[in-house]
């Protein structure tokens, strides 16, 4: 499961570095050279670089430089991914639970049923439009501590406990120059509001009506050097012979911090004594800031012959684009799954769709006391 959701997620955030998420100004300085008629070859050599810079430009030219929507679904993503361990449909235990499981979630720039068809023409959609509203956030491992209040706050009320995070280096997939660094901690509190009422004994249970607020955190750093075209121009002149490359990689650099306060109405029916079907309403409040910073770096090299010159200072390439966004406010969602419950355990796939093509889905699995 850990590797499935991580190669998703690396594919959709390389494709989206890839194509450019970015309208971008390159800069650069060429190398020189010190020695016995470096002055003709440094004029040759900074022509070439100008030539090579060009060519890079135009990989990256049509993309914003702040793209206002897709920084800010990265952190619509986070709040959507929030839930990890949901406890949703399993508010009546007697002592506590306990849960754990991946949870990821998504900000699509349309039907998640033609998702593919998005990836396949993603480059189109950005030179198009410049910026895209996609976002992925893959939450691996979730916690999740119930504890009955019953009998020393109030009545009906459960209170919990919600801890995540996660560490992946690019090296152990085979996707150099990523990291992803994210960790979550939140309090939530579910009130039974109406109790469960059993239709038909051991075939039709209702499990009432649940109202379910709180407050996480969750802050996530994603690093990712980006490898483009390596791009290349003669070095010409009298007597001057050689070729100078330019090998770029865009450097990707996020830092989201949100805060969501859900705000939930959820009932759920068990059908033949283990099947577990939720549905609810609600809102999540969404805090924080995504902050992304583009840059660019990358080795400029000259082959060929220039006697017996010397290298005196490297060549650079750069950018400085990017910018920060908050997180959309109010995130109204619908929330349904199936699970299974035979006795102190259960399994649960939690499913919620959320108001503007936002959607997250998990695997839940954990003990009910």
């Amino acid at each position: 499961m850990k590797k499935t959701i991580t190669k998703v997620f690396c594919a959709v955030l390389f494709l989206t570095g890839t194509f450019s998420a970015f309208a971008l100004d390159v800069n650069g300085t060429p190398p020189t050279f010190t020695g016995t008629g470096s002055g003709d070859f440094n004029t040759a050599v900074s022509t070439a670089f100008g030539i090579a810079l060009n060519k890079v430009r135009q990989e990256v030219r049509d993309i914003d430089s702040k793209p206002d929507d897709f920084i800010q679904s990265w952190g619509n993503s986070a709040i959507f991914a929030s839930h990890g361990a949901t406890q949703r449909a399993y508010g009546d235990y007697k002592l506590f639970s306990f849960t754990t499981g991946p949870m990821i979630g998504l900000q699509l720039p349309g039907d998640p049923f033609k998702i593919a068809n998005e990836l396949d023409n993603l480059a189109d959609k950005l030179n198009r439009d410049h910026d895209i509203k996609l976002g992925v956030s893959p939450q691996i491992f979730n916690a999740r501590l119930g504890i009955n209040a019953s009998k020393f706050l109030l009545d009906k009320l459960y209170l919990g406990l919600h801890l995540g995070f996660i560490k992946l280096k690019g090296d152990d997939f085979g996707l150099n120059g990523f990291s992803y660094d994210n960790f979550s901690i939140g309090v939530l509190a579910n009130y039974q509001f109406i109790p469960q009422i059993k239709i038909i004994p051991k075939i039709l249970l209702w499990r009432g009506v649940n109202f379910g607020s709180g407050l996480i955190y969750q802050g996530t750093k994603i690093n990712y050097a980006i490898k483009l075209e390596t791009y290349s121009a003669d070095i010409t002149g009298s007597g001057i012979t050689g070729t100078l490359s330019i090998d770029p990689k865009l450097m990707l650099d996020m830092n989201i911090n949100t805060v969501t306060i859900p705000l939930e109405a959820t009932t759920a029916v068990k059908l033949l004594s283990f099947l577990n079907i939720p549905v609810g309403v609600g809102v999540d409040l969404g805090f924080g800031k995504s902050d992304i910073k583009i840059g660019m770096k990358g080795d400029v090299y000259v082959t060929g012959n220039p006697g017996t010159l010397t290298q005196s200072k490297p060549g650079n390439v750069s950018v400085d684009a990017g910018g920060d966004m908050a997180p959309s406010f109010f995130n109204l969602k619908f929330m349904t799954g199936v699970g299974i419950n035979i006795g102190p355990v259960l399994l649960d796939i939690p499913v919620t769709f959320y108001a503007g093509n936002g959607y997250s889905v998990g695997v839940t699995v954990g003990i009910v006391w």
